[in-house]
């Protein structure tokens, strides 16, 4: 028999799994997972030290401050004209904690408070004016209670980053500790833009979502617009492995490449695509970039792309806000199932997934991986420094789903789009009720000229009325609101 000082790091973990995690053996998942440097090691992941996506740059406007909520922290983003970089700040005034992400840009391009003036620097966030003092008094707008809190932050392959430590000697973490690198993001060869959407939904509960591709034959079913392996009756086993788990994440293999999940926010799936080579030579490619970002307790932000090195032309035929539609489906499919089952595991204990759930096929590989990276080196859930307890009531289901808020006034493309439906809709309203005016004024003038303009003019107000009503409700359902009933999709 072996010493214990020869045993392996898989068979040390092993020695601390419960009965249910060796359940997950069932069809040998558990023992392919390996975990580096035992427990003591797993204890030291620090949720506080570890840059944030805040959001996609294409998607934020420099004209005014926005408000972005990150790992409990409230943000204001706002854009420096002069050193041409953003700028993350707490989005509280040092003064009275009124919101900064509700002041604006000033002239001198500083950040001014809007409920009683008081001014910052970017970058540095010092105090350079305070209305209210007298100039010819103790300068207090140089005290260093005066300035505004600043977070590290760089825009990096278009997403803006943040470090969670506004300390001083955090100031310089980029030049030591860059964000983490997404190379298809800055490969040229590959195209897709990121996209974005704030969700009802839990860091955890999302990610794990993400990690499972098994639930796309079923959540959403009949929404995979190019390929009908998004339909019931494709659904087949799917072998998933993972190889090696650690404090940063994990690797697996999936069914047609490589698996990557990069505590704490990033998975990626690389997809070697069948056929032909591209036009340059070089395989197909797909590659999924999934960004979790935890928010607040039963809330998360969601950026991703489907980045691609084939079918260039789709990225000028398709416009953003048509493809967002879609995805938006997509993302509503299975959302409330989400936001439901985060419920149930709360009720259960969150620190009893592996007791709750059965997971006996591996296709959930991933998802017992990340569960076992959570609770094994995460501390079971997000660090939220205290400010939080329990998940928060569930909203009505219209706001659980809405659109609006968290995603279309976050993005340029379906904004734009929203503002000429609209548009397009006020003018067939106008149109219903002129063709509709003038056919009254015909009516109280009879004359063979009249009406013989009668039944084009009733014709025109019928059929812009329904146009109207049917561009109304097309609003409602795509920038809004669009509820989905699995048992009514064929």
């Amino acid at each position: 028999m072996e010493s214990s000082t020869a045993t392996s790091p898989e068979l040390l973990v092993n020695e601390h799994l419960s009965e249910a995690e060796k359940d997950f053996e069932g069809e040998g998942i558990a023992t392919s997972v390996q975990e580096e440097g035992g427990l003591s090691e797993a204890r030291k992941f620090d949720w506080n030290a570890h840059w944030y996506p805040v959001a996609v740059v294409a998607d934020l406007d420099k004209r005014v401050p926005t408000a972005v909520r990150i790992l409990a922290r409230d943000l204001v983003v706002w854009w420096d004209k002069h050193g041409k970089t953003w700028q993350v700040w707490d989005d509280r005034c040092p003064h009275r904690l009124a919101p900064l992400s509700e002041g604006r840009i000033n002239e001198k391009g500083e950040l001014q408070c809007s409920y009683h003036g008081w001014c910052f620097a970017p970058c540095s966030g010092d105090c350079t004016c305070i209305p209210q003092a007298s100039k010819d008094g103790n300068p207090v707008w140089k005290s260093k209670r005066a300035s505004a809190a600043v977070y590290p932050s760089v825009a990096q392959e278009g997403i803006l980053w943040f470090w969670p430590d506004t300390r001083p000697e955090f100031q310089g973490i980029m030049d030591t500790n860059p964000p983490p690198s997404l190379p298809a993001l800055a490969d040229l060869t590959f195209t897709d833009e990121l996209a974005s959407r704030n969700l009802n939904c839990g860091y955890e509960q999302l990610i794990e979502n993400i990690m499972d591709p098994a639930h796309v034959q079923f959540a959403h079913h009949g929404l995979q617009i190019l390929s009908q392996k998004g339909n019931r009756n494709m659904a087949v086993p799917i072998n998933l492995k993972v190889d090696k788990l650690k404090n940063s994440g994990f690797t697996g293999m999936a069914a047609r490449g490589p698996a990557v999940f990069t505590a704490p926010c990033i998975f990626t799936m690389e997809a070697q695509i069948p056929g032909k080579p591209t036009k340059k030579g070089v395989p197909k490619k797909l590659v999924m970039i999934f960004i979790c970002i935890p928010v607040s307790p039963g809330q998360s932000k969601f950026i991703w792309a489907f980045r691609r090195n084939f079918s260039l032309w789709m990225q000028d035929l398709m416009p953003r806000w048509y493809l967002h539609i879609r995805q938006m489906l997509v993302l509503d499919s299975d959302l409330y199932l989400l936001h439901v089952a985060e419920r149930k595991l709360e009720e259960a204990g969150s620190r009893k997934w592996e007791t709750v759930c059965y997971v006996p096929t591996k296709s959930d590989a991933f998802v017992i991986a990340f569960r076992k990276w959570l609770r094994v080196y995460a501390g079971g859930q997000p660090d939220w420094n205290g400010r939080y307890d329990g998940l928060p009531p569930t909203p009505h289901r219209e706001l659980l789903m809405d659109r609006y808020c968290t995603h279309v006034k976050l993005c340029r493309h379906c904004t734009a789009a929203l503002k000429v439906f609209e548009g397009a809709g006020s003018f067939l309203q106008v149109v219903s009720v002129g063709a509709a005016t003038m056919l009254g004024m015909a009516a109280l003038k009879p004359s063979p000229q009249a009406r013989s303009w009668s039944i084009p003019l009733a014709g025109g107000a019928v059929l812009a009325t329904i146009a109207s009503r049917w561009l109304s409700n097309f609003v409602k359902k795509t920038y809004h609101y669009h509820d989905y009933n699995h048992a009514l999709v064929k």
